[in-house]
């Protein structure tokens, strides 16, 4: 399943609580902060493209999920809670991994 980049930010804003934290020249910054975990966050290009492949790949990452996982999240068959418990007890790649 792909998703465009606008579409993309509304989802981790509205449905999973990011804010934006920064915008740069060419991405803007999103955040979540969730009690006893660090800060996870991820960037979104300007651009109206949409986000397939490898990019899919590295953002998530950057939410500490797996690929499928991701794509069920832009699906809209994984809830806010189902991500919160994902990351709490099985982030992918594990905390101690720095990117």
């Amino acid at each position: 399943m792909s998703i465009r980049n606008r579409d993309f930010e509304d989802l981790i804003q509205k449905k999973f609580g990011f804010v934006e934290d920064k915008k740069g020249a060419d991405h803007r910054w999103y955040v979540l902060k969730l009690d006893g975990l660090p800060p996870i966050a991820t960037k979104s290009s300007h651009g109206k493209a949409v986000i397939s492949g490898s990019l899919e790949n590295a953002i998530a990452k950057q939410l500490r999920v797996r690929t499928p996982f991701f794509r069920k999240m832009i699906g809209c068959t994984k809830s806010r809670e189902d991500y919160y418990k994902q990351v709490r007890i099985d982030p992918f790649p594990d905390w101690d991994t720095h990117f």
